[in-house]
Protein backbone atom coordinates (compact mmCIF):
# COMPACT_ATOMS: atom_id res chain seq x y z
CA UNK A 1 0.00 0.00 0.00
CA UNK A 2 3.11 2.85 0.72
CA UNK A 3 4.34 1.64 -2.65
CA UNK A 4 0.98 2.78 -4.21
CA UNK A 5 1.18 6.14 -2.60
CA UNK A 6 4.11 6.54 -3.44
CA UNK A 7 3.80 5.63 -7.07
CA UNK A 8 0.57 8.46 -6.69
CA UNK A 9 3.17 11.35 -6.36
CA UNK A 10 4.83 13.05 -9.17
CA UNK A 11 8.76 12.94 -9.46
CA UNK A 12 8.97 16.39 -8.49
CA UNK A 13 6.86 15.84 -4.94
CA UNK A 14 9.04 13.09 -4.47
CA UNK A 15 12.08 15.32 -5.00
CA UNK A 16 10.91 17.92 -2.81
CA UNK A 17 9.69 15.72 -0.41
CA UNK A 18 13.70 14.42 -0.10
CA UNK A 19 12.62 10.68 -1.09
CA UNK A 20 14.67 10.39 -4.61
CA UNK A 21 17.69 12.79 -5.63
CA UNK A 22 17.39 15.02 -8.36
CA UNK A 23 19.20 14.89 -11.57
CA UNK A 24 21.42 17.79 -12.93
CA UNK A 25 18.02 19.11 -14.38
CA UNK A 26 15.66 19.51 -11.41
CA UNK A 27 18.40 20.18 -8.94
CA UNK A 28 16.51 23.63 -8.78
CA UNK A 29 13.21 21.61 -7.21
CA UNK A 30 15.84 21.69 -3.95
CA UNK A 31 15.05 24.91 -3.56
CA UNK A 32 11.59 24.55 -2.76
CA UNK A 33 12.12 22.25 -0.02
CA UNK A 34 13.09 25.36 1.80
CA UNK A 35 10.54 27.47 1.75
CA UNK A 36 6.65 27.05 2.93
CA UNK A 37 3.39 27.62 0.68
CA UNK A 38 3.09 31.62 -0.86
CA UNK A 39 -0.23 31.30 1.21
CA UNK A 40 1.71 32.17 4.51
CA UNK A 41 4.33 34.35 3.40
CA UNK A 42 4.48 37.40 4.83
CA UNK A 43 4.90 40.54 3.79
CA UNK A 44 8.37 40.90 4.08
CA UNK A 45 9.04 37.60 2.34
CA UNK A 46 7.06 38.22 -0.73
CA UNK A 47 8.46 41.84 -1.01
CA UNK A 48 12.02 40.69 -1.28
CA UNK A 49 11.03 37.41 -3.32
CA UNK A 50 9.41 39.57 -6.07
CA UNK A 51 12.30 41.98 -5.95
CA UNK A 52 15.02 39.00 -6.94
CA UNK A 53 12.13 37.83 -9.79
CA UNK A 54 12.39 41.70 -10.82
CA UNK A 55 15.90 42.03 -10.97
CA UNK A 56 16.63 38.96 -12.87
CA UNK A 57 13.33 39.69 -15.71
CA UNK A 58 15.88 42.98 -15.51
CA UNK A 59 19.06 41.69 -16.48
CA UNK A 60 16.89 39.06 -19.31
CA UNK A 61 15.55 42.26 -21.07
CA UNK A 62 18.82 43.86 -21.07
CA UNK A 63 20.26 41.11 -22.89
CA UNK A 64 17.62 39.99 -25.17
CA UNK A 65 17.52 42.12 -28.54
CA UNK A 66 14.40 42.38 -30.46
CA UNK A 67 14.38 41.20 -33.97
CA UNK A 68 14.42 44.90 -35.13
CA UNK A 69 17.46 45.72 -33.46
CA UNK A 70 19.31 42.97 -35.01
CA UNK A 71 18.44 43.99 -38.32
CA UNK A 72 19.55 47.37 -37.45
CA UNK A 73 22.63 46.49 -35.91
CA UNK A 74 23.22 44.39 -39.14
CA UNK A 75 22.00 46.80 -41.01
CA UNK A 76 24.36 49.73 -40.01
CA UNK A 77 27.99 47.63 -40.96
CA UNK A 78 30.43 49.38 -42.97
CA UNK A 79 30.63 47.86 -46.59
CA UNK A 80 33.77 45.84 -46.49
CA UNK A 81 35.26 43.76 -48.84
CA UNK A 82 34.01 40.68 -46.60
CA UNK A 83 30.66 41.40 -46.90
CA UNK A 84 30.20 42.23 -50.46
CA UNK A 85 32.30 38.87 -51.36
CA UNK A 86 29.09 37.29 -49.85
CA UNK A 87 26.68 38.88 -51.96
CA UNK A 88 25.91 38.26 -55.20
CA UNK A 89 25.34 41.66 -56.52
CA UNK A 90 27.11 43.73 -59.57
CA UNK A 91 30.46 45.09 -58.93
CA UNK A 92 29.37 48.23 -60.54
CA UNK A 93 26.86 48.96 -58.28
CA UNK A 94 29.36 48.44 -55.19
CA UNK A 95 31.85 50.90 -56.76
CA UNK A 96 28.93 53.41 -57.15
CA UNK A 97 28.28 53.41 -53.86
CA UNK A 98 31.47 53.04 -51.99
CA UNK A 99 32.64 55.97 -54.51
CA UNK A 100 29.69 58.22 -53.33
CA UNK A 101 29.68 57.22 -50.05
CA UNK A 102 32.62 56.14 -48.31
CA UNK A 103 31.18 55.28 -45.15
CA UNK A 104 28.23 53.65 -46.71
CA UNK A 105 26.50 50.75 -44.88
CA UNK A 106 24.77 47.34 -45.80
CA UNK A 107 21.55 49.11 -46.26
CA UNK A 108 23.15 51.59 -48.43
CA UNK A 109 23.85 48.37 -50.59
CA UNK A 110 20.28 47.19 -50.67
CA UNK A 111 18.71 50.32 -51.51
CA UNK A 112 20.94 50.67 -54.52
CA UNK A 113 20.51 47.22 -55.26
CA UNK A 114 16.69 47.76 -55.07
CA UNK A 115 16.71 50.48 -57.37
CA UNK A 116 18.63 49.24 -59.70
CA UNK A 117 16.27 46.21 -60.22
CA UNK A 118 13.44 48.57 -60.29
CA UNK A 119 15.36 50.42 -63.28
CA UNK A 120 15.91 46.88 -64.85
CA UNK A 121 12.28 46.95 -64.93
CA UNK A 122 11.42 44.21 -61.57
CA UNK A 123 8.11 45.72 -60.77
CA UNK A 124 8.46 44.19 -57.51
CA UNK A 125 11.76 45.90 -56.84
CA UNK A 126 9.48 49.26 -58.17
CA UNK A 127 6.87 49.10 -55.59
CA UNK A 128 9.61 48.68 -52.80
CA UNK A 129 11.12 51.93 -53.84
CA UNK A 130 8.18 53.70 -54.03
CA UNK A 131 6.68 52.57 -50.85
CA UNK A 132 10.18 53.06 -49.11
CA UNK A 133 10.20 56.53 -49.91
CA UNK A 134 6.86 57.23 -49.05
CA UNK A 135 4.81 57.42 -51.83
CA UNK A 136 2.80 54.02 -51.34
CA UNK A 137 -0.79 54.69 -52.30
CA UNK A 138 -3.85 54.60 -49.92
CA UNK A 139 -5.90 52.27 -50.03
CA UNK A 140 -9.04 53.04 -49.70
CA UNK A 141 -12.13 50.66 -48.31
CA UNK A 142 -16.08 51.53 -48.60
CA UNK A 143 -18.29 49.41 -47.14
CA UNK A 144 -21.56 49.72 -49.55
CA UNK A 145 -23.87 47.71 -47.35
CA UNK A 146 -25.87 49.70 -44.45
CA UNK A 147 -25.33 47.59 -41.10
CA UNK A 148 -27.37 50.34 -38.85
CA UNK A 149 -30.24 50.29 -38.02
CA UNK A 150 -32.38 53.68 -36.99
CA UNK A 151 -32.82 51.61 -33.98
CA UNK A 152 -28.31 52.01 -33.52
CA UNK A 153 -28.14 55.23 -34.92
CA UNK A 154 -30.94 57.01 -32.45
CA UNK A 155 -28.94 55.26 -29.29
CA UNK A 156 -25.65 56.56 -31.16
CA UNK A 157 -27.19 60.11 -31.18
CA UNK A 158 -28.10 59.86 -27.64
CA UNK A 159 -24.32 58.28 -26.43
CA UNK A 160 -23.09 61.64 -28.00
CA UNK A 161 -24.86 63.94 -26.55
CA UNK A 162 -23.87 62.66 -22.90
CA UNK A 163 -20.58 62.55 -23.88
CA UNK A 164 -21.00 66.77 -24.82
CA UNK A 165 -22.84 67.02 -21.82
CA UNK A 166 -20.74 65.16 -19.53
CA UNK A 167 -19.05 68.10 -16.79
CA UNK A 168 -16.37 65.82 -15.76
CA UNK A 169 -14.21 62.25 -16.46
CA UNK A 170 -13.85 60.33 -13.06
CA UNK A 171 -11.02 57.89 -12.93
CA UNK A 172 -11.27 55.17 -10.84
CA UNK A 173 -8.31 53.16 -9.42
CA UNK A 174 -8.35 49.96 -8.25
CA UNK A 175 -8.29 49.79 -4.85
CA UNK A 176 -5.54 46.35 -3.65
CA UNK A 177 -6.66 45.19 -0.31
CA UNK A 178 -4.17 45.01 1.81
CA UNK A 179 -3.07 41.84 3.89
Amino acid sequence: MAKDKQKEKSRASRIIDGEIEPNENEKYLLNLRKRKPFNQWDKEEHRKVCQMGNKALQELHGEQKTARQSLKSILTLKLTDDIIDIADIDQSIVARVKRDNPNATLYDLIQAVAVGKALDGNVKAMEYVRDTHGDKPIEHVEITDNVTTEEDRAMFQKIAKRLENAESVHIVEDIKPEN
